[in-house]
C-alpha cells in the first residue's frame, strides 16, 4: 500500500464493513489492514458520566460490534480524512457521520477515528484505532471538518 491515497481506501473499506447488514460484515476482508497486535479502543462516557475506554483486539472488536449491532442497522460515512506521515509511521484522522437505526429509534451523529499506522513488511498496518463521538458538551471542532 502506498500513502496517502491508499489510506483513504483503508478507511473506506473499514466503514463499508461496519456499515454492512448484520450477518453480512466481511471482517476477514479487512483483517489484512490490521497488525496482529493492533488495538481498537472505543471511548465515551458511561451511564454515570465518567470517561471510559474499552480496549480490544481485532477479534474482540469484531465480537463486540456484532453483539451491539445484531438487531440494528448501522452505517458510517467518512466526512474528512487527513494523513500525517513520517518515515514508517503515520497518523490518520478520519471524521465520520453515523446512523444507528433500531426498530424503535433512529440516531444520527458524528465522531472521529484516530489511527496509528506503521509501515512493516512493505505494507501499512493499523496498530491502533481510538474514537469518540459527539455528545452534549462535546462537538467536533471546525479544524477537523
Amino acid at each position: 500500500m502506498t500513502a496517502p491515497t491508499d489510506f483513504r481506501d483503508m478507511t473506506r473499506a473499514l466503514y463499508a464493513v461496519v456499515s454492512a447488514a448484520p450477518g453480512k460484515r466481511d471482517w476477514q476482508g479487512i483483517r489484512h489492514y490490521y497488525h496482529t497486535d493492533a488495538r481498537v479502543v472505543r471511548t465515551g462516557l458511561d451511564a454515570a458520566g465518567a470517561p471510559f475506554a474499552k480496549i480490544m483486539s481485532f477479534d474482540e472488536y469484531v465480537a463486540n460490534v456484532e453483539s451491539l449491532l445484531q438487531e440494528v442497522r448501522f452505517s458510517e460515512v467518512e466526512l474528512t480524512h487527513e494523513a500525517l506521515i513520517f518515515g514508517n509511521v503515520a497518523r490518520l484522522t478520519s471524521v465520520y457521520e453515523f446512523t444507528w437505526k433500531s426498530p424503535t429509534e433512529t440516531r444520527h451523529g458524528r465522531g472521529v477515528n484516530f489511527f496509528t499506522v506503521i509501515h512493516e513488511g512493505g505494507q501499512w498496518k493499523i496498530m491502533s484505532i481510538v474514537w469518540d463521538n459527539e455528545r452534549p458538551g462535546l462537538t467536533l471542532p471546525s479544524s477537523l471538518l
